[in-house]
């Protein structure tokens, strides 16, 4: 059989030297600041703040209110994220964790009984949202980090909140595709992305007067209009609305967590990204660990060894995600044996270029750990295309990478009718097995993929910053675009824009292994013959959608993923 394979794999090698995949690679470049996010106008918010002097935090939430604005279906002020900020004068990486909890009244079987499951608890309705953290996310950053104060930060956004802007055709497919969610929980009359009962159509001009008044709100009465005011009772009374058990005192018991963020390192470059309770900054530098053991610069791009060796790898770091990680608050993770060297070294042992893991179970990486070793279920989050990601550098090199959600394409269909924004549906991030550590339980973190990172060069200077959306492939995307550039020499859009390939164990069985259709056919056929179960898909959002900026000679090249509307904007 090894004999058969490569002779097959002889035969094809003159057709797979001649296939190239050809897309239109659009780097924008600046030298004084620039911000890559999911919509051209919020991108364009965030210069506008730098412009007027602000830092790259300033910037960072003027941005994340204009997603807001221009993606209310994927992140706002109803969700929650993450932030790594670097800070160019000294050279500190922060994090800010202002992920979602879950309310008091949550218990650890909540979404385990039948009923539960049939109509979907986690998902839908008022039992589906968390305690938003966005906006203490927000106000925290720039009383910490910020020139501005919220009301400057918050005019552009205002601005295009009330004139309205242009409606894609994209963004009237998600909100089609989600009318029957949204109709089922509000008075559809009552929000702006519908018309006489119909999703607003593409080319018409979307305007949102109730959001803007939430940004006057808080600009004038600062966070605690959302935590005890006006805002959360608004809040408080749709969730119970819908069917939640929410109260205000879990607005105002919520907190956001400032801290260290995971460090690690791919051949000299070092990383710097979200620790638990997302799973997303220790895996990315678990699973680039593993692919550092191995001649990755020397395999062709998207070639059977590399995205071979990749799968195998992927395997190995989502079967440990499944079993260790959850919110350390509640539980011993082991984040400094999942991130060792050592132990990829020890996984990266277990791949075999001509055979293929079938049952993967995780892996022990208690002994590379400095905690004693801990025992329990783990149990994965959600599996959704959604969430944005957004990049910032400003004049000085300060960086900002954020990542934000709500979920599913517009969380839990319940509204804020008052003020325009939609509830995260995040408590199906926690496992509905009791048994398991991610398991819902009051003030905790559920479990997120989520990778904001911050990546220096070999000398410590500013190399690139890179997210992504799209829930477990995040991970996935991320540590290819960074493999991208490190080993492929890649610009940062064409890094982006590559195809991209998704697999994973779970329950000591693996996945398939899926791929977008512009990876040459005949090295999926060939992965076929090696043993993968391969799935060809339409590339897309599934894989994840990234924004990122990296640093060239002093120059700023931005790139940002056409798998949504992306545009990176600089000056």
């Amino acid at each position: 059989m090894k004999k058969r394979f490569v002779c097959l794999l002889a035969a094809v090698f003159v057709a797979l030297a001649g296939v190239a995949w050809a897309v239109d690679f659009q780097d924008v470049t600046a030298r004084h600041g620039m911000v890559s996010s999911a919509h051209e106008l919020a991108s364009e918010a965030g210069v506008e703040i730098m412009r007027k002097g602000g830092n790259a935090v300033d910037a960072a939430v003027a941005t994340m209110l204009a997603l807001n604005v221009v993606e209310p279906n994927a992140s706002g002020l109803g969700g929650g994220g993450f932030m790594v900020v670097r800070f160019a004068e000294t050279g500190e990486v922060v994090f800010l964790d202002y992920r979602e909890t879950a309310p008091t009244s949550a218990t650890k079987d909540m979404y385990a009984s039948d009923q539960a499951k049939a109509e979907k608890w986690s998902v839908l309705g008022g039992k589906a949202v968390g305690v938003p953290g966005q906006v203490m996310g927000m106000f925290t950053a720039l009383e910490k980090y910020g020139t501005m104060s919220f009301a400057e930060v918050a005019e552009p956004s205002v601005r295009l909140a009330e004139e309205g802007f242009e409606v894609h055709p994209m963004q009237t497919g998600i909100v089609t595709d989600n009318f029957e969610k949204i109709s089922a929980y509000n008075d559809i009359d009552r929000l702006a992305f519908f018309e006489e009962g119909l999703p607003i159509e593409a080319g018409k001009i979307l305007r949102q007067p109730e959001l803007a008044r939430a940004f006057r709100l808080l600009a004038d009465q600062g966070q605690e209009a959302f935590y005890g005011g006006p805002i959360g009772q608004a809040l408080v009374a749709a969730v119970n609305a819908s069917g939640g058990a929410m109260a205000m005192k879990d607005l105002q018991n919520y907190a956001v967590k400032v801290g260290d963020p995971v460090h690690g390192s791919y051949r000299g470059y070092e990383i710097y990204s979200t620790p638990p309770a997302s799973s997303g900054g220790t895996h990315i530098i678990q699973l680039l660990n593993i692919m550092e053991t191995f001649p990755v610069s020397s395999w062709r791009h998207n070639q059977p060894r590399h995205l071979h060796a990749l799968a195998e790898a992927m395997k190995l770091v989502f079967a440990d995600r499944g079993r260790y990680m959850a919110d350390t608050a509640f539980v011993k993770v082991p984040v400094k044996g999942l991130s060792s060297k050592e132990y990829a070294a020890r996984l990266a042992r277990k791949i075999r270029m001509d055979e293929i893991l079938v049952d993967v179970e995780a892996d022990d990486p208690w002994p590379y750990d400095d905690q004693g070793a801990c025992a329990y279920l783990g149990g994965a989050d959600g599996r959704r295309i959604s969430t944005s990601h957004f990049s910032v550098v400003d004049e000085k090199g300060n960086i900002v990478a954020s990542t934000n959600t709500v979920n599913y394409f517009f969380g839990s269909g319940v509204f804020v009718p008052e003020y325009g924004f939609v509830l995260n549906n995040e408590m199906d991030d926690f496992s509905a097995d009791p048994q398991s550590v991610n398991a819902p339980e009051p003030g905790k973190r559920p479990l997120s993929s989520m990778s904001p990172s911050v990546v220096l060069d070999p000398q410590g200077r500013p190399f690139m910053t890179i997210g992504a959306a799209g829930a477990m492939r995040i991970i996935s995307a991320v540590s290819q675009i960074i493999m991208n550039v490190v080993d492929f020499g890649m610009t940062m859009d064409e890094a982006i824009e590559q195809p991209r390939i998704f697999t994973y164990a779970s329950g000591g069985k693996r996945g398939p292994l899926r791929m977008e259709d512009a990876i040459d056919p005949v090295v999926a056929k060939l992965l076929e013959w090696r043993g993968h179960n391969v799935e060809v898909q339409p590339r897309g959002g599934y894989y994840g959608t990234a924004q990122g900026i990296l640093f060239r000679d002093g120059v700023m090249y931005g790139g940002a993923d056409s798998r949504r509307l992306g545009v990176p904007v600089g000056y």
